[in-house]
């Protein structure tokens, strides 16, 4: 197996984030992460969202101007109230309102105020043309040119108050695309002295192959090979394989080790389609209790 070249973040510098909200409960649950995160380094917070004007057929362009200014001044608002709760007092937050399409629009963000981190939530459902973030998660953590955070439906409450990551996980098919995260996993481990477990599952159509688990200690020796020499020694290092459904292997493992932050090298959308609603990562973000980094650079998950 070929080694994989992974590139060394010294540290996790983290001096700008983007909170994209679509006011939704899920977005709230993210705002105490956001906190987290941008009081654990010094962060600048952008908080945007983006509206999409609801289409009124039997109106004329006067009365749809008048409506459309309507809905750009509540979100407006409500984008300012969420700018002033109390997680985010004390911290440095620029709102920014557009209209238009979510991952355009939030991905020129990104480039304008160079952000570093953008942290968004899902609920998991389509059909709300206001709450944007649900129908759009893949596409945007498939999209952004930045490291996603992703906070699910699921996210557990211990996250309201916790700002210590003790237990990360990152699950690997050991391919080039799958380790564009790892680099950001290995500088947030160093920066809290964290566990570290490396993940490889064996899937369901491969388990019965009577070789199949005969390879866990090569496939262990090439996760010692590719990822080991690039985590800071202070971590606590575990690699695991198992067999089954990975989805389900990496939840269960996420839930039994209490993991607070799960990794995932993903594909990058474009080539062959924006959405993959039956993608591991996509399931796992749905279901995790913990938030879900995410990052790209070629063939991953």
């Amino acid at each position: 197996m070929n080694a994989v070249a992974i590139p060394v973040l010294p540290a996790v510098r983290l001096k700008t984030i983007l909170y994209a909200t679509d006011f939704s409960k899920p977005s709230r649950a993210a705002l105490p992460i956001v906190s987290a995160i941008a009081r654990k380094y010094g962060s600048r917070i952008f908080a945007a969202h983006v509206w999409a004007p609801l289409p009124y057929s039997m109106v004329t362009p006067e009365a749809l101007s008048v409506l459309e200014d309507k809905e750009e001044s509540d979100a407006r608002d409500v984008l300012e109230q969420f700018t002033q709760t109390g997680e985010l007092e004390g911290l440095p937050v620029t709102p920014i309102l557009k209209c238009g399409d979510p991952t355009r629009e939030l991905s020129r963000i990104v480039h304008q105020h160079h952000i570093d981190l953008a942290i968004l939530s899902t609920h998991g459902r389509t059909g709300f043309k206001r709450l944007l973030m649900g129908s759009v998660a893949e596409e945007l953590f498939r999209s952004l040119p930045c490291p996603v955070l992703t906070v699910g439906p699921n996210i557990s409450r211990r996250f309201d108050s916790q700002s210590e990551i003790n237990q990360i996980l990152f699950p690997t098919d050991l391919s080039h695309g799958s380790a564009a995260v790892f680099p950001y996993l290995a500088a947030v481990a160093a920066e809290y002295a964290a566990c570290i477990a490396l993940l490889h599952v064996v899937p369901l159509e491969d388990r019965r192959h009577p070789a199949a688990m005969d390879q866990a200690d090569s496939l262990r020796s090439a996760m010692q090979r590719m990822f080991v020499p690039q985590i800071d020694p202070r971590c606590e290092v575990k690699l695991v394989v198992e067999a089954g459904d990975p989805t389900e292997r990496i939840l269960t493992h996420a839930r039994a080790e209490k993991v607070d932050l799960i990794g995932f090298g993903v594909r990058k959308a474009g080539e062959i389609t924006t959405h993959f609603r039956n993608s591991v990562p996509y399931k796992v973000v749905l279901e995790s209790e913990c938030p879900v980094l995410t990052s790209h650079f070629g063939d991953g998950w």
